[in-house]
């Protein structure tokens, strides 16, 4: 009787951290930035519905020149770090647009809806 307890009890621990390991291991991981391709086709959605939007706000036609470096984020949804080389031309008829180097964050939620979080002028190419 008290081996058939044993044997109960060790096979119930065992049974109990078997358990525990596939709930951990198999949820997806959330948390910090990961790299991914720049040709990763949710890469360039977010990319372009970035450009889409700053141009509409800049009130200027901006151009993807280059996807230079992508990270994303798992969290409720998407977050993907981008690090864009575009082309914004100048407001002044007279001067010459320039290639900028935009860092942004670009949110996709678990419903495909798009947000921008972030937006800075940043030579992130060099990082």
């Amino acid at each position: 009787m008290k081996n058939n307890l044993r044997t109960f009890f060790a096979i119930s621990v065992f049974c109990f951290a078997l358990g525990g390991a596939v709930s951990v291991f198999g949820q997806i991981k959330t948390g910090g930035y990961r790299s991914v391709s720049v040709s990763d086709q949710g890469v360039k959605d977010a990319a372009d519905f970035a450009l889409e939007i700053k141009s509409s706000e800049m009130e200027a036609e901006i151009s993807l020149e280059s996807i230079l470096k992508a990270e994303t984020q798992t969290v409720a949804g998407t977050n993907y770090r981008l690090c864009l080389q575009l082309y914004i031309p100048a407001k002044d008829d007279d001067a010459d647009g320039a290639t900028h180097y935009i860092k942004t964050v670009v949110f996709r939620s678990l419903k495909n809806e798009y947000s921008i979080k972030s937006w800075d002028e940043e030579n992130c190419a060099k990082k």
